[in-house]
């Protein structure tokens, strides 16, 4: 044992942290010379053990020696949880059970010296103090106490104790109740993945809970342990609970993402398990460059991650299913009511089921693969574990060959059932038989593209989409009803199947997709018109959205075009309801009301051009309701209030707002008016009453759900119109706001009403008023000329200020939209966003001599999508060839010159 004999407490606490320190000192170094993952975490766990005993002898040498035979005699210490298994990370807790057996004031003094000397020195605990009864009674109650006992073994004290613990722990909790053990494991598993993303393949993933991380690794311990008496993954094999191949993968897995986490741990200096988008940079050695043809180092660093986390994953689900053995009741059930089909399946509401002799029959063949999963489709159910296992084996001898026409037929069929669809189609995707039937759906597993935008990699998003998809079926409102009226839903289930599989190659996934469809089209022996159908579809998935959310939807011209550009109502609803689960499918959060209710609207305005009927509210109608809610608000806020007590005539009409409300209602544009909530019109709508012809009016509220700071301005002052945008946008900037949203509206007078929401970088909190008056007041001052931007950002430098450099590897562009619409020239810029890069752009378009009269602006995380309606600066359109490339030509110079250096004037 470590001896040491300290003058006073300071000494012994810094003996006590070196020793610490060193044993992290020593990890760290095996880490930096490539020691593999799960060695690390051994080496770490058996040193942390031999620290603690020691501060454990340290601390009873304190006593008296008939106190410490009373604790020695009466109790006893296990490691538990992850210190059971023997494997820790660098900031992990010690999972530790102290064993009462004599119920001891002694003992528990010393436990509390012991754990008070672990915080002290640096070594976290994790424990708890309980009698033998104390043990089992709430390892019955709590499921994270009752698996961290599945590891337990002795560490110190009375062994007997110890083994009687354990061994009553098993009899009562694992062996008695084996079942109800392995589905609450499950269940809490279930909920700890949900919590932290619910996705194999999001693309921030915890290392330890994510779905097919290490804790799914536990998991298969934690179920071994209860079915088969063992959790060591070779012994697991050895019983012929796990194949060679399924063992083998598990610990290449764990040894991956162990050390991982460790490089997380070292990094951060602290317990920290989620591998953020710059630390899968940082581990990669990414530094923006292209390794291999379309992919970056990161993109085939984490394409490895998902490829063991999904390996992981798959085996813990079926290990898991397969030995939640069925209750007598569930067996006597299905008996009863199942019934066979196709021979040698059965099919019942526990899913479709085979005897074990009869495997090979199902199995023989992709049409009788097929078969079995037609027969789930129809019936709304799953295939059993017993079944997928088998098919996980046979495939690979059965891929690579031309489908038969039957063969391809129940594919087409399966895709005819909603009811059990994802889970099918996620089922086919991992036991590989979707790769059989749709050979390019290989080339997209795992992958990733680094951007910001998407949560997770192609194959998850394009199974959640079809989840998505069929979820509509419920849906009570214009979703649901479109979904519900689709004839064809093979043709639609398709192309959400098929909609991203052209992503990472050189050319436009759009277009690839569009070829590998006509493709996968004649594969299937679809009708050559449904082939067609599921080709637009794929090539166009992107068209609606960008015109819901980036374009003038007020524009009526637009809405011909695009309708023309769909051709049928069928297709239309396809395309409505392929928009919607592609969008939903991106994340958590992205699809919003704001977004349901713009394509809601196109999707209505195309549906009245295709068939002359409305499938849910007319423009004219939305308007008015609109112009009906401002009315009643400002007429309830002008009307003098009836005398306290008096009686309301029966029938007495609703106060009508004064002449200036519909005046100014008259003033604004549709799309002013379909994009603002009624509450805020009203509002502007006070303010411009109120404003002459030489003020500048400037609001600012603080949002404290968002962290963010809402400004208009409002003016009629033609000096301060004149280039305000890009003087706004500059003032923002000096004034170190993050712009994440911009809009801008001219009423039929000329009255700028023009929005920003922005993040104060000042502020980490609330943004006081007097920053608000301050922000205000330099906004007047530089649109009433009597400063400038450029003199904001000279008084405003923070030297030493870097920018971050962009997470997306997307390229900077501009690009010229004169198709859209006759009257404007559409400019879209996306870019990587950076201070001052809104300023730069919008300058650029005043310095071309153009006006804006509309323009949107989103920031998602690092990426910026900004779009501006433009005419010529004396309200002309934009017109010829050569005015339109030479304004292309100087925007994309100026973006050029922005991102190569430009950027650094506005930070240092």
């Amino acid at each position: 044992m470590h001896q040491i004999a300290p003058e006073n407490t300071a000494q012994l606490l810094a003996a006590r942290k070196g020793r610490v320190t060193e044993l992290r000192a020593r990890i760290r170094g095996l880490f930096n010379s490539g020691v593999n993952g799960m060695q690390l975490a051994t080496t770490l766990c058996e040193g942390s053990e031999k620290l603690f005993l020691e501060l454990v002898e340290e601390v009873l040498s304190t006593r008296p020696a008939e106190v410490q035979n009373r604790i020695r005699e009466g109790g006893a210490i296990l490691a538990v949880g992850g210190t059971g298994r023997g494997e820790i990370c660098v900031y992990s807790d010690l999972d530790i059970l102290f064993l009462d057996g004599m119920t001891s004031a002694d003992f528990r003094a010393a436990v509390t010296d012991i754990t008070q000397a672990c915080w002290d020195c640096g070594l976290k605990l994790s424990h708890s103090i309980r009698s033998i009864d104390d043990t089992i009674a709430f390892a019955a109650q709590d499921v994270p106490f009752c698996t961290s006992l599945v590891e337990a073994r002795h560490l110190w004290g009375q062994a007997p104790l110890s083994e009687l613990t354990i061994r009553r722990f098993r009899q009562r909790l694992l062996e008695r109740r084996k079942r109800a053990f392995i589905q609450s494991c499950i269940d809490g598993r279930k909920s700890e993945w949900e919590k932290s993303g619910g996705g194999v393949q999001e693309l921030q993933p915890n290392v330890k809970t994510s779905l097919g991380g290490l804790r799914d690794i536990h998991l298969i311990r934690w179920v071994g342990q209860a079915a088969y008496g063992v959790r060591d993954l070779d012994q697991l094999r050895l019983k012929g609970a796990l194949t060679k191949e399924e063992s083998y993968d598990l610990r290449d897995a764990w040894d991956f993402l162990t050390r991982i986490r460790f490089d997380l741990h070292f990094e951060m200096g602290r317990a920290q398990d989620v591998l953020l988008r710059d630390d899968q940079l940082r581990i990669s050695g990414d530094d923006g460059r292209y390794e291999a043809a379309h992919m970056r180092l990161v993109e085939k660093f984490m394409q490895t991650y998902f490829r063991h986390t999904s390996r992981v994953a798959n085996i813990a689900r079926r290990f898991s299913r397969r030995n939640l053995h069925p209750t007598i009741l569930t067996q006597t059930k299905s008996l009863i009511l199942g019934h066979r089909a196709d021979g040698v399946l059965r099919v019942s509401d526990q899913g479709v089921e085979a005897r074990r002799k009869d495997l090979p029959r199902v199995v023989e063949s992709l049409t009788s693969i097929m078969r079995a999963y037609r027969l789930a489709a129809m019936h709304g159910v799953d295939l059993s574990p017993e079944i997928e296992e088998a098919i996980k084996v046979r495939i690979p001898s059965l891929t690579g060959a031309a489908l038969s026409q039957e063969t391809a037929g129940l594919f087409v069929e399966v895709l005819r059932y909603p009811l059990r669809l994802g889970p099918l189609l996620r089922s086919m995707f991992e036991t590989e038989v979707l790769d059989a039937i749709i050979p390019d759906v290989t080339h997209v597993r795992c992958l990733l593209q680094f951007n910001q935008y998407h949560s997770y990699t192609v194959d998850e998003h394009t199974l959640r989409a079809v989840e998505v998809m069929t979820g509509f079926e419920a849906d009570t409102g214009p979703l649901g009803a479109a979904y519900r009226s689709v004839r064809n839903k093979e043709v639609l289930h398709l192309a959400i199947l098929l909609h991203d599989v052209g992503k990472g190659f050189d050319r436009d996934h759009s277009e690839v997709g569009r070829d590998i469809a006509d493709r996968i089209g004649n594969r299937l022996f679809l009708p050559r018109e449904s082939t067609e159908q599921v080709m637009f579809l794929v090539l166009k998935h992107l068209e609606m959205a960008h015109i819901a959310f980036r374009r003038d939807i007020t524009d009526m011209d637009l809405m011909m075009k695009f309708a023309r550009l769909v051709g049928t109502p069928e297709t239309l609803t396809m395309l409505y309801l392929l928009t919607a689960a592609d969008v939903t499918a991106v994340g958590p959060g992205v699809w919003n009301e704001w977004k349901a209710e713009l394509l809601d609207e196109v999707y209505d305005r195309c549906s009245v051009i295709l068939t002359g009927c409305h499938e849910q509210f007319h423009q004219t109608e939305r308007l008015r309701k609109v112009r009906d809610e401002v009315v009643r608000l400002l007429a309830s806020e002008s009307a003098p209030p009836p005398p306290e007590g008096a009686p309301r005539e029966e029938g007495a009409a609703e106060p009508d707002a004064p002449d200036w409300v519909h005046h100014q209602l008259s003033q604004c544009t549709p799309y002013y008016l379909t994009s603002t909530s009624a509450e805020q019109v009203a509002s502007d709508l006070k303010i411009l009453q109120s404003l002459d012809d030489k003020a500048i009016e400037v609001t600012g509220n603080y949002d404290p759900q968002t962290g963010t700071v809402d400004y208009r301005v409002f003016t009629r002052n033609p000096v301060a119109t004149a280039g305000c945008f890009h003087k706004m946008a500059g003032v923002l900037t000096a004034k170190r706001m993050e712009i994440l949203a911009a809009n801008i509206n001219t009423t039929a007078q000329g009255v700028v009403v023009d929005g920003f929401r922005v993040k104060d970088g000042d502020y980490e909190g609330e943004v006081p008023p007097h920053r608000i008056r301050e922000v205000a007041m330099s906004l007047r001052d530089v649109l009433l000329g009597h400063t400038t931007v450029e003199d904001l950002f000279r008084k405003h430098r923070r030297f030493g200020e870097r920018r971050r450099p962009p997470v997306s590897n997307l390229p900077n562009q501009v690009k010229l939209d004169r198709d859209s619409t006759d009257e404007k020239l559409i400019i879209d810029v996306f870019a990587h966003d950076a201070p001052g890069l809104l300023y730069t752009i919008t300058k650029s378009i005043f310095d071309l001599d153009l006006s804006i009269d509309l323009a949107k602006i989103a920031t998602h995380f690092d990426q910026v999508l900004d779009v501006f309606y433009v005419r010529e600066s004396n309200g002309r359109p934009v017109a010829g060839t050569e005015r339109r490339k030479a304004i292309l030509e100087t925007m994309n110079a100026q973006l050029k010159e922005f991102e190569t250096g430009g950027h650094r004037r506005f930070l240092v």
